[in-house]
């Protein structure tokens, strides 16, 4: 909570912190017995914040099995089994059989599952019951376990429920560092799920994702539909109107009016197939229309830029050889006279007949002219390239003549 002064008002601001905690008492097994520690009899107790992190430290000669369970039944909906995983850990790397120090890391993640996250095999350790590493542990509550006794390291100091003593720590001995060795973890959970409800699970799981899919898609389709209607009923009796016969705009708008009531009645569930058709028998009675409308811009388009092109080609050609100059000007004026005769016919007709001229026609006839111009252009432009080689060979040897009458 924080106060802050301004003039003679005083602003409080308060924050608050959500907490998660953990809802059951967890402990651990070491070889069947049970691990008490000096605050608890359980590892994890109940109300312990997510997440969080225990350390466990004792010693064993050989390999050991530990046991996740949970430390009260009362705690758990009826019918509900204590047991939650068994570690087999080992072999150990060195001195099989000595009696070393391990260390067990346990966690309680954000999910609320609790595992082992690494057990570690201390060598040749100092017998300080408190290292330097355990110190530097931030916020970490270490508990430790052994034969049956235990021990808290806590801002180091030492706790022997053993002895009963406390001794400080020898600050002269806290700068070794222990080698440490990560030791194998076998988990095996209890109460899992079997490979065989995992594979019908995730059949199951595809069969929901693909009735999904299918229903986006109808919804989609159908929706599609019903903008299609809407589009084009707006478009017919706007731009779309001097393109369509009486007939047809006729036609058209009885086969939107249908469609529209039947949307909202019989074919408010049908399948995807079922819409789709619909939009495709509505385009085939739209779609000649919109043809016009769209070429009639596109076709005056293409014609301005084909009659631009010849006038670019005639110019080009103006200090060619008369060969050359003739067999583009001819390309040229064939295909003004085309495009200008077609563009006649085509004005003479009402905008609602499908054009005798198309926009892709003139385009292609402009193609063609760009083909043979361009061959032509290109030969001159190498012709040209030739005649100045030459002349520069000429010349030079001209002046190697003159040089050697010198």
């Amino acid at each position: 909570m924080g106060v802050e002064e301004l003039g003679d008002e005083e602003v409080m601001t308060i924050v608050e912190v959500v907490l998660d905690s953990f809802p059951f008492s967890v402990n651990f097994a070491m070889d069947e017995d049970p691990i008490t520690t000096v605050s608890s009899n359980a590892v994890l107790r109940k109300g312990q914040l997510i997440p969080s992190v225990k350390v466990l430290s004792f010693y064993r000669t050989s390999s050991f099995k530990m046991e996740a369970f949970y430390a009260n039944q009362s705690e758990l909906p009826p019918g509900t089994s204590v047991k939650i995983s068994c570690y087999q850990v080992g072999p150990f790397p060195i001195n099989e059989g000595k009696r070393q120090k391990i260390k067990v890391k346990v966690r309680l993640n954000l999910h609320g599952i609790v595992y082992l996250e690494s057990v570690s095999l201390i060598e040749d350790e100092n017998s300080n019951p408190v290292s330097r590493d355990a110190r530097q542990m931030d916020k970490m509550e270490i508990e430790s376990a052994f034969n049956g006794k235990s021990y808290m390291h806590n801002n180091g100091i030492a706790e022997n429920n053993q002895y009963g003593s406390v001794s400080s720590v020898d600050k002269s001995k806290t700068d070794i560092h222990p080698r440490r060795h990560a030791l194998l973890i076998t988990e095996t959970v209890y109460n899992g799920t079997t490979k065989k409800w995992l594979l019908e699970a995730q059949e199951q799981e595809k069969w929901l994702a693909y009735q999904d899919k299918q229903m986006e898609n109808t919804k989609d389709k159908k929706n599609a539909l019903e903008a299609y209607v809407y589009e084009v009923r707006n478009k017919l009796f706007g731009g779309y109107g001097s393109f369509a016969s009486d007939s047809e705009r006729k036609e058209i708008s009885s086969s939107l009016q249908q469609t529209a009531d039947w949307l909202y009645e019989d074919g408010d569930d049908e399948t995807e197939k079922v819409y789709t058709s619909k939009l495709e028998e509505l385009k085939k009675l739209v779609d000649p229309i919109e043809n016009r409308f769209k070429d009639d811009e596109a076709r005056a388009q293409a014609t301005t830029e084909l009659l631009k092109s010849i006038v670019d080609y005639r110019m080009a050609v103006s200090s060619f050889s008369t060969t050359e100059r003739d067999a583009v000007i001819n390309e040229c004026n064939k295909a003004e006279q085309w495009v200008r005769e077609m563009s006649q016919q085509q004005d003479s007709l009402p905008k609602n007949a499908d054009p005798i001229l198309w926009s892709h026609e003139i385009m292609q006839r402009r193609e063609a002219l760009d083909m043979l111009c361009k061959n032509v252009l290109r030969h001159k432009g190498s012709q040209s390239r030739i005649d100045d080689s030459r002349g520069s060979d000429y010349s030079n040897s001209s002046h190697s003549d003159n040089s050697m009458v010198d």
